[in-house]
């Protein structure tokens, strides 16, 4: 009587590669089907390249797993008339939400977006701007809470938080003189880490320039941050610049800038000069108003109507705006400078100023200065886009 044969057992090796191509193909079959309203297998195996078996089986482990759900079929939308109608799937995307937070000097605000960044809801609060990180990292954790409690969503998809320092590729900051950067990025990750697998703290500028690279500013460009501070996210051919320790856009080199002296912001900037001034006494439709709550807006709109000291503060700004772009663009040949965040939708005035200050010097007259025109909303813009693509690559999960 013949032996039994001598099947060898699948190796450790063998099955970890099979594992490895299903999560892969599974990967495809969901990132194909991301971009679509509604798509069948057909369209999928097209996209995919995948075998028909393939596909269904992905398919069907990821209508499981809850990322993606079975839509009318072809005949239900009248697509098809004729025999056996195609099943038709696509994306769930409320299965895992999405926060973007801009944790700001004087405000901590957030969205909860869907996988593919269409916002559900928002919320903020206010801070003080002196208050210690950890005070900071407390009202993110409360603002968070209440909307995940709103929604019943005890994990997210992924979480970005945007802030006002320096940020490297670990998501730390750097240590400066007067722990400013420590504060506005505190331990993010053990205040809320237990909501999210997937928890990134980036620049707020840098995050500005995601957001812009996301919605079609391609090639070389800065976008330029301008409300409170200078800082400055850099993109060259396509590709964000984070430099050592995420220094790269940070802008306190500006102290050494003749004409400009500091990182100050032109929303800053505009405020003070006007205060300074009426306290001087100089005559303005300005001291009409109560110096303590005088606002940026107030100043650009009594240029509007030709308040002379208005005008002369948008000069100031406009001259700064230039040299500030000149040295930021000369430097690695950037083509623009994109204005973001919530002055961007007034500032048109300091722009033309700018450009005729910047058209006297010829090598200068290339660069491109715009206003952003995603709003003051920018940051958690380019957080939820962020977050979108880190949770397209780990998914699904």
């Amino acid at each position: 009587m013949s032996s039994p044969r001598n099947i060898d057992a699948p190796s450790a090796e063998s099955l970890e590669g099979v594992t490895a191509m299903r999560r892969r193909n599974t990967q495809r079959v969901l990132d194909a089907a991301w971009d679509c309203e509604a798509v069948t297998a057909s369209e999928l195996i097209s996209l995919t390249g995948l075998t028909r078996a393939t596909v269904l089986n992905q398919a069907k482990d990821l209508v499981e797993s809850g990322w993606l759900i079975e839509a009318q079929d072809t005949r239900a939308v009248g697509a098809y008339s004729k025999g056996r109608p195609a099943l038709r799937y696509e994306l769930n995307r409320t299965h895992r939400l999405i926060a973007g937070i801009d944790a700001g000097q004087h405000r901590i605000s957030l969205t909860l977006s869907d996988v593919r960044g269409n916002l559900q809801t928002r919320a903020e609060a206010k801070v003080d701007p002196l208050s210690s990180g950890q005070h900071r990292a407390d009202v993110t954790e409360k603002l968070l809470a209440g909307v995940l409690a709103e929604f019943n969503v005890d994990k997210l998809a992924a979480m970005v938080i945007g802030v006002p320092a320096p940020v490297d590729a670990f998501g730390t900051s750097p240590d400066d003189d007067n722990g400013f950067w420590a504060n506005m990025n505190p331990d993010w990750k053990s205040a809320l880490g237990k909501y999210t697998h997937l928890l990134r703290v980036e620049n707020d500028a840098n995050l500005a320039a995601i957001a812009e690279l996301a919605h079609g500013t391609e090639g070389s460009f800065a976008s330029l941050m301008i409300g409170e501070r200078i800082g400055a996210g850099v993109v060259v051919d396509n590709h964000l610049l984070r430099g050592v320790k995420g220094l790269a856009g940070e802008m306190r080199f500006l102290s050494q800038v003749a004409g400009v002296g500091d990182a100050h912001g032109l929303g800053y900037l505009a405020r003070e000069q006007a205060k300074s001034a009426l306290a001087a006494g100089v005559s303005s439709s300005l001291a009409s108003l109560d110096a303590e709550s005088l606002r940026a807006e107030d100043v650009f709109q009594a240029a509007a109507n030709e308040d002379q000291l208005a005008q002369e503060i948008l000069e100031s700004l406009g001259a700064r705006l230039a040299r500030i772009s000149a040295v930021i663009s000369g430097f690695v040949g950037l083509e623009r400078v994109v204005l973001s965040g919530a002055m961007a939708e007034i500032v048109g005035p300091v722009v033309s100023i700018a450009q005729r200050e910047l058209a006297q010097e010829p090598a200068l007259t290339c660069v491109q200065l715009t206003a952003s025109t995603l709003g003051n909303e920018v940051v958690m813009r380019g957080a939820v886009d962020l977050g979108v693509q880190l949770v397209r690559t780990a998914a699904p999960f």
